[in-house]
């Protein structure tokens, strides 16, 4: 995913996500929270197109859920499908299939390295120039 892409997809991302949580500010801990406690929540952004091949199929990336996020985020995770685009330098109107995977989690130090190798292994494993991270702190009841 380019560097366009990834402003495209987080400015898409701040816009729906405003007003999304039930907080009732911030002070210097985070959000006070009006509904349930503040969390952290880390939204990635797999694209599923590779160069010079079809792209990462349903399974493959089911296996790389199975294999690789679910033993790090056994508490669970959201998956959901997404169409991303962004525009080349040239003008060409690109389009990708991606997949977003939404983690809450405690924010510690030992969380990110677990998100940022998982966003290492799929760009090795599935050939890509990024995956796209946002992290933000919403209140979340359940």
């Amino acid at each position: 995913m380019s560097a366009v892409a990834s402003r495209l997809l987080l400015g898409l991302t701040l816009a729906v996500g405003a007003g999304a949580t039930a907080c009732g500010g911030e002070d210097d801990d985070g959000p006070r929270c009006t509904v349930g406690s503040p969390q952290y929540q880390t939204d990635l952004y797999f694209g599923r197109n590779r160069v010079g091949d079809e792209p990462v199929s349903e399974a493959e990336f089911q296996a790389f859920l199975d294999a690789s996020v679910t033993p790090r985020f056994q508490d669970g995770l959201t998956v959901y499908d997404a169409l991303g685009q962004y525009e080349l330098e040239s003008g060409e109107l690109v389009r990708e299939l991606s997949k977003v995977l939404v983690l809450l989690h405690d924010g510690s130090a030992a969380r990110s390295a677990d998100i940022d190798t998982l966003r290492e292994e799929y760009k090795r494993q599935f050939r890509q120039e990024s995956v796209l991270r946002i992290d933000s702190q919403p209140c979340v009841a359940f």
